[in-house]
C-alpha cells in the first residue's frame, strides 16, 4: 500500500511514517518545514515532497499520483498564540484541508485519516466528551478550524467516494514531541534549572496519550464513509503530576510557581477529557500509562537538546 502523510516530518507524522514503513507500506511525506524536522525523517526510506498544503498547486501535485490514503496530519497547532497570526490557523487547517481533499479526488484517492483535536469540545461542561456532543460552540480559534475541516471532510465523503475517518485527539506524548506542557517545561528548565514557571494553578486535567497508541489507532482502524472517534485513555493526570513525574525523571527539583488561575489562557480548557468508550469498541486500548508516557518523553527531549532551541 502506498501511503501519504502530510505533515509527515513533524512529531507524530514522523512516528507514523516508522511504523508504515515497518508493516511494508510504501510512504510519501507532504511538508513545508515550518514546524517539521529533517532530523526526524533520518533513516527513513521516504520520498519527501517539500510543499505547503495552503498552496493551491498542492492539488496537482505528483505526490499524489497512485496514492492509496492519505493521512493528513499537516496544521496550524499553535493554539495558545494563535491570534497573533489569524489567517495562519485559517488557511492552514481549512483551506489547506480543502487543498488536500481536492488533490485526493483528483487521484481518486478513497481513504482520508484526519488529525483533529479534543479542542473542539470548546469548554463544555461535565467532561469526557463524547462524539455526539454539540461542538458549534469554539472557545478557540484552532480548534474551530479543525472543526470546520472536520466539516470539509464530511462534504467530500457525502459528494465523492471518499472515506473519511477523523480522530480527535488530546494531548500526545512520546520520542520526538516538539510542542505541548513537557517540551515548554523542557525549554524554561533549559534556561533555568533551578525555577519553573507554571501557566494556571496545576489542577488542570488532562488524559494524554502515547503516540504510539495513536499511530495504532490511525493505521488500524477501519475506514468507514465518514467516522468520528475520540482518541485518548480513560484516566487523566493534572500538570502538577506532570512535574513530579518529569522532576523524577530528571533528578531535579526546582522552584515551582503556579499562578492563580484555573487555566492557561483563554481556551485553555482545565478539564479536557475524552470518552473513548468508541474507539474501545474496535479493540483499540492505550498501552502505556500517562506516568510511562511523560517519564519518555521527557527522556527523550533530554537526550536531543537539539529540538530545544
Amino acid at each position: 500500500m502506498k501511503s501519504l502523510i502530510t505533515g509527515g516530518a513533524g512529531f507524530i507524522g514522523s512516528n507514523l511514517a516508522q511504523k508504515l514503513i515497518e508493516i511494508g507500506d510504501e510512504v510519501v511525506i507532504v511538508d513545508n518545514f515550518s514546524s517539521g524536522f529533517t532530523q526526524n525523517l533520518e533513516n527513513l526510506d521516504v520520498q519527501v515532497f517539500e510543499s505547503d498544503i495552503r498552496d493551491s498547486k498542492i492539488i496537482t501535485s505528483p505526490a499524489f499520483n497512485e496514492v492509496d490514503r492519505v493521512f493528513h496530519l499537516a496544521a496550524n497547532v499553535d493554539n495558545r498564540f494563535s491570534w497573533s497570526e489569524p489567517t495562519l490557523s485559517l488557511r492552514s487547517n481549512i483551506e489547506g484541508t480543502l487543498n488536500v481533499c481536492l488533490a485526493s479526488r483528483e487521484n481518486s484517492i478513497k481513504q482520508i485519516i484526519y488529525a483533529s483535536t479534543g479542542t473542539v469540545y470548546g469548554d463544555l461542561l461535565n467532561p469526557p466528551y463524547q462524539e455526539e456532543r454539540q461542538t458549534s460552540q469554539q472557545t478557540t480559534l484552532y480548534g474551530a478550524t479543525k472543526y470546520s475541516a472536520e466539516g470539509i471532510l464530511s462534504v467530500f465523503s457525502t459528494h465523492f467516494e471518499m472515506c473519511s475517518l477523523i480522530f480527535r485527539f488530546v494531548g500526545v506524548l512520546g520520542p520526538k514531541s516538539s510542542h505541548g506542557h513537557l517540551f515548554d517545561f523542557m525549554t524554561k528548565l533549559k534556561k533555568n534549572p533551578n525555577q519553573l514557571k507554571v501557566l494556571g494553578n496545576g489542577n488542570q486535567k488532562k488524559a494524554y496519550v502515547d503516540v504510539d497508541d495513536v499511530v495504532s489507532a490511525l493505521i488500524h482502524t477501519e475506514v468507514k464513509n465518514f467516522e468520528i472517534f475520540n482518541i485518548g485513555r480513560s484516566d487523566y493526570s493534572t500538570v502538577k503530576d506532570s512535574i513530579k513525574w518529569l522532576c523524577e525523571e530528571l533528578g531535579i527539583n526546582p522552584q515551582i510557581e503556579y499562578e492563580n488561575k484555573d487555566r492557561g489562557w483563554i481556551g485553555d480548557n482545565p478539564a479536557l477529557y475524552l470518552d473513548i468508550q468508541k474507539l474501545h469498541q474496535t479493540g483499540w486500548k492505550p498501552t502505556r500509562s500517562i506516568e510511562q508516557s511523560v517519564k519518555r518523553t521527557v527522556r527523550w527531549l533530554a537526550e536531543n537538546p537539539w529540538i530545544l532551541e
